[in-house]
């Protein structure tokens, strides 16, 4: 189970997605169901390679891995996250995942789960001294990690 940065378990699992299939009145298929298990069980962002790789036991192929993770999307179960080299990898959102932001090193993509309640706290002042009322966010930092600021780059 995908826990957050601080060990937190997410508010809602399996359960809930099957709920949310059916109150969108979609049908709970095994192919759904497996994405949502390998999604759940990732501990960072997933390409559609990444899945691929991840539920090859299914016998998914890519087409219809593209087609559930366009249909999570517009769910709101999962959402893009852009990672280096302009690869697009998906991850869930709130409530099956604890809210969190990235840091993602633009050398060799490792990509940093931000769970940091002063940006929220901030995000949340510079909207309100804006009249600004969010609905929701995502964050992409882009430099270089640790490791890669000590490596020359060849």
């Amino acid at each position: 189970m995908r826990t957050g940065g601080d060990g937190s378990v997410p508010k809602a699992g399996e359960k809930e997605f099957i709920q949310l299939l059916r109150d969108h009145r979609m049908r709970v298929t095994p192919n759904r169901l497996t994405v949502f298990r390998a999604m759940q069980s990732s501990k960072a962002p997933l390409t559609v390679s990444d899945l691929a790789i991840k539920v090859e036991h299914s016998g998914l192929n890519t087409a219809t891995l593209y087609r559930i993770m366009e249909t999570l999307t517009e769910l709101k179960v999962v959402h893009p996250v852009l990672q280096s080299h302009q690869n697009v990898a998906y991850e869930l959102v709130e409530p099956f995942a604890r809210h969190h932001d990235h840091l993602i090193c633009r050398r060799c993509g490792r990509t940093i789960d931000i769970y940091d309640c002063r940006l929220e706290d901030a995000l949340k002042a510079i909207s309100e001294d804006r009249g600004f009322h969010i609905d929701f966010h995502q964050m992409e930092v882009h430099g270089l990690c640790p490791e890669c600021q000590i490596t020359p780059h060849p």
